[in-house]
């Protein structure tokens, strides 16, 4: 059948949402008000964005429009614009290793293997091309446009602060690429994101006063 897992995670979907409005009292109507939008919009909308595959994907969970309404509402809080697609909530959600630990599995599915290894920035960039980052990283404050992210990726040493701008300290390639992603969070058109290292820095990075004006 062409579009099976599309038809079931609209069947899957319109359940989810009749589950969550019979849930409510009467104060929730009002208290929920942002909650219920979303799911709505979720309800309505969620399947002008999705694939087959991102569909079979959503039906591993026991309630896909839970994860997609919570998911616009971290992303968009009030700004409730009908005229908006769900494919980058999509991208996070599939892409974010807290997904399964957050929700819950349909039954019969197995955890996803490998789900809690670490992501290396590496791995999160190449994840999310086209993007920008503003990261918070043991060597300082850096932020990355697009075009500067490629530049790392293809192995230019990058600078970093820490917290003027005025003063910079190189940060190596490698060293960055390998540290471990701890916390992500989208905004607006940027990922801000903080890292950790997960092996032994080889290189002390030089004190404040020894950096180098932007």
């Amino acid at each position: 059948m062409k579009n099976k897992y599309r038809a079931l995670l609209f069947d899957r979907i319109q359940e989810n949402y009749a589950d969550f409005i019979a849930s409510l009292s009467s104060s929730d109507m009002i208290n929920k008000a942002v909650e219920i939008s979303a799911a709505q919009m979720v309800k309505e909308s969620l399947m002008d964005s999705v694939d087959e595959q991102q569909a079979e994907w959503l039906l591993r969970f026991d309630n896909p429009m839970e994860i997609m309404r919570d998911k616009w509402i971290e992303e968009n809080g009030m700004r409730m614009v009908p005229d908006e697609d769900f494919s980058h909530a999509l991208w996070s959600v599939m892409n974010c290793q807290d997904t399964e630990r957050l929700y819950l599995l349909a039954p019969g599915v197995e955890p996803t293997p490998g789900r809690d290894d670490p992501v290396t920035v590496r791995e999160f960039m190449e994840q999310h091309p086209n993007a920008s980052f503003d990261m918070v990283t043991p060597g300082g404050f850096v932020y990355l446009t697009p075009d500067r992210a490629k530049l790392l990726l293809a192995g230019q040493n990058i600078k970093g602060h820490h917290g003027s701008s005025e003063y910079a300290t190189e940060i190596i390639t490698d060293e960055l690429l390998n540290q471990e992603v701890i916390d992500a969070k989208f905004s607006g058109k940027e990922w801000r994101i903080c890292t950790a290292d997960n092996q032994e820095m080889t290189q002390k990075p030089p004190s404040l006063d020894q950096g180098v004006t932007m």
